[in-house]
């Protein structure tokens, strides 16, 4: 992942507590176990729930629960129950792909009951759930409309925003890693992807080497980047 220094910094210190959670319980003290990711979508929130479950060694268990809630609106809170007990058997990473669909503001009146009634049984498993060697990591693109009774059940809650002048150009130059690169531009394609999330700027590199590919060249030139730039702006 491609992050500003201090959240990168929170990542890993999830991650050194995760390591050290024998010796935190050893002095009654708990690591961090459910955890919040938020920002604009193609960010990265994903790719950080399973950074997580890659450095500290968990299974990866991924839950979309807008499929669920679409598909089984009746029986949305006991399948709930159901994927929480599944991830107790065995220590894992329970990613909550999406929790947006499940966590609505209990005050939006244009809300069914039902759906009010899934956010209590959510709001109350987070409660209860106490993984002994595991984590939780929630995702959300929609943070207005989430519960403020959410925001409460969670021991971290970490921003993953879009990438700055920095980060794209890092993100750029490492996904063309393996192709052979021109001259280029770097501050003037940079200023042309302003606001750009970190899946855009993967895209963009993407594209700039199918192109390069295509015209038999094989060298990635500024005209390349450029193009797939004003694509997906259109876009």
């Amino acid at each position: 992942m491609v992050l500003p220094e201090v959240i990168e910094k929170r990542f890993q210190r999830i991650e050194r507590e995760y390591a050290a959670r024998d010796r935190l319980a050893h002095h009654g003290l708990r690591y961090r176990q459910k955890i919040l990711l938020y920002g604009f979508p193609g960010c990265g929130k994903t790719l950080g729930a399973e950074r997580l479950a890659w450095n500290t060694g968990l299974p990866l268990l991924k839950v979309r629960f807008d499929a669920m809630v679409s598909s089984f609106l009746g029986e949305t809170a006991s399948n709930l129950r159901l994927v929480f007990e599944e991830a107790s058997k065995n220590p894992c990473l329970l990613f909550l792909d999406e929790c947006d669909s499940i966590a609505k503001s209990r005050e939006d009146h244009q809300e069914v009951g039902e759906i009010k009634r899934v956010v209590n049984t959510f709001l109350q498993i987070l409660d209860e759930y106490e993984p002994t060697s595991g984590l939780i990591v929630a995702a959300t693109n929609l943070t207005k409309s989430l519960d403020t009774a959410l925001w409460r059940r969670f021991d971290d809650l970490i921003e993953v925003p879009k990438p700055g002048e920095k980060e794209l150009e890092f993100i750029l130059k490492e996904t063309l890693s393996a192709m052979e690169v021109g001259s280029i531009n770097w501050p003037v394609l940079i200023a042309q992807m302003r606001d750009f999330s970190a899946a855009q700027a993967v895209r963009v590199a993407q594209d700039a080497a199918k192109r390069a590919i295509l015209e038999r060249e094989e060298l990635v030139i500024h005209e390349h980047l450029e193009e797939a730039i004003k694509e997906i702006k259109v876009a």
